[in-house]
């Protein structure tokens, strides 16, 4: 393996660790949006059902 080999597997590393944490981001926020969304229902005792 020479250095061009490794460059390649570092990149590819650093690509799918990026994703990764762009997923994980994006993941979080919709949570939140959930919550956010859902709360006012909880306090009235209605509920509904968030689908997609």
């Amino acid at each position: 393996m020479d250095w061009l080999d490794l460059l390649a597997v570092q990149a590819t590393l650093k690509s799918l660790l990026q994703h990764h944490s762009s997923k994980a981001s994006i993941l979080r926020h919709s949570a939140f949006f959930t919550v956010q969304l859902s709360h006012p229902y909880m306090t009235t005792g209605k509920t509904i059902a968030l689908t997609r």
